[in-house]
């Protein structure tokens, strides 16, 4: 196993309209990082190849930005991780036919220059919010018309490095992190299609999870404004895309520039320093939580 590996945020900007011009972006900026960059792993934003579309409620139009997972995301993206010899985590609103009826996920995916795609991950914890800056209900979209993921999984690249995703919400939840965590990940991924008042405390959550969890964290966020039609309201996406070591530091830090990307070395020498100022994962008490939680 290799002690340290180069990774990249992509920090995509809003739709532009429609998927041609999309992906024509996307592989564009894509040359771009592994020319001058040469990353290991690079990550794209929460549901790369859609608008956020979960602000309103409508059963008429959302099914068509859906793909299965061998569909043209998928695809594109083990072709990019192979031409170029590197690993991808892309996103998409995954659809997984059924006999009767599809069900849909917001999902992540891991690829590699070796194997193709490894896995996916389906977002666990779907938010339903109404406030001035912020209205979502991903709740509508993928538990009337699906579910959540029900695990945390762990994926290993080429390198032997573990990683683990979370997708956007998901981020809140310390429960999700221990489970990466116990699982003995080095990384944790977050794409994300945030906006509104998270915005606040968007890099400092993830610099006390990546202590906490003794982890480097890559926050990959969509920046810039987007609107789809008869929304009441214009989404400002404030990028802020980070990369974090295990001591909660911040390595690198984007601000809401649209389609550019940011790169770090991640060593694990830092992972094993971290544990040994304070090893958090050792220092648990679970039979005593074990009473409270259910």
């Amino acid at each position: 196993m290799e002690n340290k590996m180069k990774v990249c945020g992509i920090q995509m900007g809003p739709y532009p309209g429609d998927s041609k011009r999309n992906w024509y972006k996307i592989e564009k900026i894509f040359e771009e990082v592994m020319v001058k960059e040469s990353p290991n792993l690079i990550v794209f934003s929460e549901l790369m190849t859609t608008p956020y579309f979960a602000t309103k409620r409508n059963e008429n139009f959302f099914k068509e930005f859906s793909e299965t997972m061998e569909g043209e995301t998928v695809q594109k993206c083990m072709n990019l991780s192979l031409t170029y010899n590197t690993h991808v985590i892309g996103t998409l609103f995954e659809e997984e036919p059924k006999v009767e009826n599809s069900n849909y996920y917001n999902s992540a995916f891991v690829c590699s220059p070796t194997k193709g795609l490894i896995g996916k991950y389906r977002k666990v914890h779907l938010p339903k919010v109404i406030s001035k800056s912020l209205t979502t209900d991903e709740k509508f979209y993928f538990e009337q018309f699906g579910s959540g993921g029900d695990e945390f999984p762990v994926f290993t690249l080429d390198n032997g490095f573990k990683i683990g995703i979370l997708i956007c919400f998901d981020r809140s939840f310390p429960e999700a992190w221990r489970s990466l965590s116990s699982q003995g990940v080095d990384l944790v991924v977050i794409p994300t299609a945030t906006f509104g008042f998270r915005k606040d405390l968007f890099v400092q959550e993830l610099r006390i999870r990546a202590m906490e969890n003794n982890v480097y964290v890559l926050g990959v966020n969509k920046s810039g404004e987007e609107s789809m039609k008869d929304e009441p309201t214009v989404r400002n996406h404030f990028g802020a895309s980070c990369i974090i070591d295990p001591f909660g530091d911040v390595i690198n830090e984007l601000s809401d520039d649209i389609w550019t990307y940011l790169t770090s070395e991640i060593d694990l020498e830092s992972s094993k320093l971290s544990k040994d100022r304070v090893n958090w994962l050792s220092e648990r008490k679970p039979e005593i939580y074990n009473k409270y939680i259910t």
